[in-house]
């Protein structure tokens, strides 16, 4: 993993206004260091308490932003420093000398040269975000969400809160889900144990009082009613009943979800049924199953032409990957693209490799995989990887013995964390893993006692 920027330099308490120095990160290279933009946009970049006032948050510090691939480079100095107008200019000077030094001579381009700079952290966000394709109707757009939700996490009674999710029910939608979800994303990996609590249960409530919010949860329930052993009499059954209910949500996501189990098989059971219903003199059973027949034809092209679309995309990222100079900082600048789909591709393509002699092209391959892998062990705080390794381990035997190598970490704070992912094992489906972890949890259980 590279090295973040960080810098001993002069900074100034957003509370008591006291200036002190400190180590903070002054440069951030979306390329090289993607982690580090992603930190900045989330606000969880340079926080510090001041050793005057104890104040804890975001330091004022000078700062240089640089995405190579946009062509950006941003500057900010903070007013609050009260710097000499030659003191400013030299530190941004050097921020930025180091940030062409690192550049090889083809890419030091004319921008380098001209600098923007801010005088405000959030202006410089705002235009990071633009530059990403976000506008700023999106932007209002997110700031309104994410202000409805502290303003649910603010209010002191489930009824209150009740009262606030009914007023805003359109503006509980999926993006507002996903904004919820992140928060418990990146406060599962702080260790902040009481906000994922409070999330979740925010969450739950939601699930329950919103439209969309339903529409969630309906999914939900979908994909945990298929279980983890489908086949195609069991999703059969399971659609017609739907149908016949009027779940149109369960109906296609259960298609989307079963998509690999709806073949020519399962087509000729659904027809089977159809000629049943008809040979009884049941017409309006025949005619719900043809409606239904129509309904699952059409959400599987949708799903296919989601599909394809897709793969398309993530074959042209590896490509893309493949015929960089540097495959880890072409690799690390992607991870936010990486996917299921991708790494599908990649092991593809690395088979044919290797079928084929090209042992240079499956050389790379190999790489990038290893260097996926290892990016996303990387990314993952250290109990997560810990709990990953007790489900790759053998259990009983290999599960007990790394427990015991490793009891100092069977405190409260990990046990609550294999339950919370123990619980989003089964709320998506995925009971074989699950039951696993349950078993895991009892052997660390007895272990710790």
């Amino acid at each position: 993993m590279n090295t973040p920027d960080y810098q001993t330099v002069p900074v100034s308490c957003p509370n008591c206004g006291n200036r002190f120095a400190s180590p903070v990160m002054t440069i951030i290279d979306a390329r090289r260091n993607p982690e580090a933009k992603a930190m900045f946009l989330s606000g969880r970049m340079n926080i510090a308490a001041c050793p005057q006032c104890g104040h804890a948050g975001m330091l004022s510090t000078p700062l240089v932003y640089h995405d190579p691939d946009n062509e950006l480079l941003f500057t900010y100095m903070p007013a609050e420093l009260d710097l000499p107008e030659t003191e400013q200019q030299r530190v941004i000077g050097d921020l930025t000398n180091q940030v062409m030094s690192t550049l090889p001579p083809e890419e030091r381009k004319g921008y380098l040269l001209r600098p923007r700079s801010f005088l405000r952290i959030e202006g410089m966000v705002e235009a990071i975000l633009q530059a990403d394709g976000i506008t700023p109707e999106m932007l209002e757009a997110q700031r309104a969400r994410t202000d409805l939700l502290d303003r649910l996490l603010r209010a002191t009674s489930e009824d209150a809160r009740r009262v606030i999710a009914e007023e805003n029910d359109e503006q509980l939608d999926y993006e507002f889900f996903q904004i919820l979800t992140l928060n418990i994303e990146l406060a599962q990996a702080d260790g902040e144990d009481e906000v994922v609590r409070q999330l979740l249960g925010l969450r739950t409530e939601l699930l329950d009082w919103t439209t969309t919010g339903q529409q969630v949860g309906a999914r939900e329930d979908a994909i945990r009613e298929l279980g983890s052993e489908l086949t195609r009499e069991g999703l059969l059954e399971k659609l017609v009943t739907a149908y016949q209910a009027g779940d149109d949500t369960k109906v296609e996501t259960m298609i989307a979800v079963g998509r690999p189990a709806i073949d020519y098989v399962f087509y000729q059971q659904l027809t089977s049924r159809i000629e049943a219903a008809e040979e009884e003199g049941n017409e309006s059973a025949a005619d719900g199953l043809r409606a239904l027949r129509e309904r699952v034809l059409e959400v599987t092209a949708q799903v296919d032409a989601e599909v394809k679309r897709a793969t398309e995309e993530a074959g042209q990222l590896l490509r893309e990957i493949l015929e960089s100079d540097d495959l880890e900082a072409a690799t690390r600048a992607r991870m936010g693209q990486i996917d299921d789909l991708f790494l599908s591709a990649l092991a593809l393509n690395l088979q044919a490799a290797e079928q084929t002699g090209r042992t240079d092209e499956a050389g790379r391959l190999q790489q990038v995989g290893d260097i996926v892998m290892s990016l996303l062990q990387e990314s993952q705080p250290a109990e997560i990887r810990f709990i990953n390794r007790l489900l790759t381990t053998d259990y009983p035997e290999g599960t007990k013995a790394l427990l015991e190598e490793n009891k100092e970490l069977l405190d409260d704070r990990m046990m609550e964390l294999m339950q919370l992912v123990h619980d989003d094992l089964e709320q998506t489906g995925r009971t074989e893993i699950a039951e696993r972890l349950d078993e895991i949890q009892k052997q660390a259980a007895a272990i710790r006692d």
